[in-house]
């Protein structure tokens, strides 16, 4: 399940939008790729804190892993949380199908954290297309 982050969120949470660190501020935001851009403007745009994009825990980009086996397979994969409260699990859906629950939880950094290794995630993706 997921980790506690009490403090950290006891230490930023009555932060306005803005007062953290821009995580943007040395890098052209043009040279990422159109959708991560389309990230940070639309944050920007209701003045929510810098937007970062979820990872695995190991660091890897979600989106990264998620669109190569989408290609790679031909299937639609969601991560999907339907009424849930925070420390829920959220369920990864193949063709809109249950594939597993997965862990999640806010890293400090202000990422959300999917509680599995890139590596895994794809190596149980493609035991369950061969289920």
């Amino acid at each position: 399940m997921s980790q506690d982050t009490s403090s950290a969120v006891e230490a930023i949470a009555d932060r306005d939008p803005g007062e953290d660190d821009d995580p943007y501020d040395e890098i052209e935001v043009a040279s990422l790729p159109d959708w991560w851009t389309d990230a940070v403007q639309e944050f920007e745009a209701y003045n929510l804190r810098a937007y970062r994009p979820p990872r695995f825990a190991d660091g890897t980009l979600k989106r990264a892993v998620v669109k190569k086996l989408e290609t790679k397979l031909g299937v639609s994969i969601r991560f999907v949380g339907r009424d849930v409260s925070y420390r829920d699990d959220w369920e990864v859906q193949i063709d809109g199908e249950k594939m597993t629950d997965i862990g999640r939880h806010r890293s400090p950094d202000g990422y959300t954290v999917f509680e599995i290794e890139a590596d895994e995630f794809v190596d149980k993706v493609t035991e369950a297309l061969e289920e």
